[in-house]
């Protein structure tokens, strides 16, 4: 009954018939016919045609009164709701760490937005490792596998870290051949990677060293880098936080027959949780389009 209801309320608002049958891209044949049958099952004569418009009948007018805000709140939720299976409009919380988003996610994510108009963006930066269940977050962005049962975990990628140093430094202080060399420099050491487990790429071979001549501790990878770029000592960094200075020379590879351990990155989300069609069609998007080189 509810469809013919709604149609009733239609041909209403449309103010013919024939108008009806434009919005709703039915024949009037049709949609007399329907109303006749909503007419037959409430026991009661509703609309008053004539070969151009209609009247309504006082059992009309009560009906319209009675159902026509419902009909349309009712209609407005279905469509609210096909918007959000639909994955094209609606709210999306994300956790994400704030140097990673300025590396790697923040032009990706940006060209995202721009085809997704209708996608609010809630986004939540921070180095430390919020947690996830108080945030109220749809998605997150991590660094490192979660040890956490309840999580859903997608890799999106794996980050590469390289030792590097200012042209300036590495003139002043002479070459590296061997990781046991760091002994002889100053280091900068960015949390959370205190300990700079080392891995030899032309032949197979693995060191971990514990920096010794400690120039400089601290939580930033950022502040790090910018410290390095200043000649104050070597440092175990993203590739994905220092691959344009590479480039531009403003920082150089210290022993690049040897990297630091491999960072894999993760999407995660609760798994007791359905991931709505929005989400999950942002995760596919950083999926392909994320670059960790």
């Amino acid at each position: 009954m509810y469809d013919n209801l709604a149609l009733f309320v239609d041909v209403v608002e449309a103010g013919s018939f024939k108008a009806a049958s434009k919005r709703n891209d039915i024949p009037s044949s049709t949609i007399g016919r329907r109303i006749k049958t909503l007419e037959a099952d409430l026991s009661c004569k509703l609309l008053n045609r004539n070969s151009h418009t209609f009247e309504m009948t006082r059992e009309g007018r009560k009906l319209y009164d009675k159902v026509n805000y419902h009909v349309s709140a009712l209609d407005s939720a279905v469509k609210e709701l096909r918007d959000d299976v639909s994955g094209n409009k609606g709210h999306i919380k994300l956790l994400a760490p704030t140097n990673l988003f300025s590396s790697i996610v923040k032009d990706p994510l940006s060209n995202y937005l721009k085809d997704n108009a209708n996608i609010e963006l809630e986004l939540e930066l921070s180095n430390a490792m919020a947690n996830f269940y108080s945030s109220n977050a749809d998605i997150a962005i991590r660094v490192g596998k979660q040890e956490d049962s309840d999580l859903t975990q997608v890799k999106i990628g794996t980050i590469q870290t390289v030792l590097v140093a200012s042209p300036s430094y590495l003139v002043s202080v002479g070459s590296l051949v061997v990781p046991q060399d760091l002994d002889k420099h100053s280091t900068i050491v960015t949390e959370p990677l205190t300990v700079w487990d080392l891995y030899q790429n032309e032949v197979p071979s693995h060191t971990t060293y514990m920096p010794n001549n400690k120039r400089i501790k601290l939580n930033d990878l950022l502040v790090s880098k910018q410290l390095t770029m200043k000649g104050l000592g070597i440092s175990l960094l993203p590739i994905t936080e220092v691959c344009d200075e590479l480039k531009t020379g403003e920082l150089q590879r210290v022993l690049p027959n040897w990297q630091g351990k491999d960072r894999d990155v993760y999407i995660i989300w609760h798994r007791r949780q359905l991931l709505s069609t929005r989400a999950a069609k942002l995760v596919d998007y950083l999926k392909s389009h994320l670059s960790f080189e």
